[in-house]
C-alpha cells in the first residue's frame, strides 16, 4: 500500500516531501486536504493528526505530521543516503539546516515576506520588512553560508542537496518567485543557491505545476 500524503500541492511544507518522493521514485498517493473547507478538522483527519495541520502522512496506518519529520522518515525507510547522510558530521549539518529553517528562516523571511504576499497572513509594516532584511543580512545569510562552507558546498549536503537544502529551497524559491522585487527576491547569493538546488530536481516540471502557478507574482 503506497504512502498517503495529505496536504495541498502549493504548500511550502508539503512540496519538499513531494519533491523527495518524486525525485526518488517512491510510490505515494497525494490526498488533497482543503483547509478552507475544514477537511483538517474532520473526525477522520483528527484520528491521524490531533494537531490538524498539513502535511500529514499515512503510511499503512502509521501517521506523522511536521514536514521535516516526514522527510526524515521517508529517507530512513527508503535508505536515501544522499538526502539524509548517515555520516555523523554530514548528518549534523543536515539536522542543523533543518532546525535553522524551522526556527530562523521560516519565522522571518517566509512569515514576513512570503506569507503576506501569498495570502497566508495579513500585511506587515515597513518596519517589520526592514527588520527582516536586517536579520537576513546580519544573521540568516551568514548562517546559511557557514553551513554550506562547512560541507564543502555548494549545498548544505555537500556536492548534492540534502533534505535541509530541499526544505530551505522550497520556501526560498516561492519567496523569490512571488515577491521578486523584495530584498530577498533581489538577493544574488540566494538566487544562485536556489538555482543550483532546482537544477538538481530533474522531475520538477512534472509535479510542481500547481506551485509554479500559485507563486507567480
Amino acid at each position: 500500500m503506497p504512502l498517503k500524503l495529505h496536504g495541498l500541492p502549493m504548500s511550502g511544507s508539503a512540496l519538499p516531501i513531494v519533491a523527495l518522493l518524486e525525485e526518488n521514485g517512491v510510490e505515494y498517493e497525494s490526498v488533497t486536504c482543503n483547509l478552507m473547507e475544514g477537511a483538517h478538522k474532520t473526525p477522520e483527519f483528527l484520528k491521524m493528526n490531533p494537531m490538524h495541520c498539513i502535511p500529514t502522512m499515512d503510511d499503512d496506518g502509521f501517521h506523522l505530521w511536521e514536514g521535516r519529520a516526514i522527510s526524515r522518515y521517508i529517507c530512513n525507510k527508503h535508505k536515501l543516503e544522499s538526502w539524509y547522510p548517515s555520516d555523523p558530521k554530514k548528518r549534523g549539518l543536515c539536522e542543523l539546516g533543518l532546525d535553522w529553517h524551522l526556527s530562523s528562516f521560516a519565522p522571518s523571511v517566509a512569515a514576513n515576506i512570503l506569507y503576506p504576499a501569498a495570502g497566508f497572513a495579513g500585511p506587515v509594516s515597513d518596519e517589520t520588512v526592514a527588520a527582516t532584511e536586517k536579520k537576513w543580512n546580519e544573521d540568516l545569510w551568514p548562517a546559511l553560508q557557514f553551513m554550506i562552507k562547512s560541507s564543502g558546498g555548494p549545498f548544505i549536503g555537500g556536492d548534492k542537496p540534502c533534505i535541509a537544502d530541499l526544505h530551505i529551497f522550497i520556501h526560498a524559491w516561492a519567496t523569490q518567485k512571488k515577491v521578486p522585487n523584495s530584498f530577498f527576491g533581489k538577493h544574488e547569493g540566494m538566487t544562485a543557491y536556489v538555482g543550483k538546488v532546482k537544477a538538481c530536481l530533474k522531475k520538477w516540471d512534472s509535479y510542481a505545476q500547481a506551485a509554479e502557478g500559485f507563486y507567480s507574482p
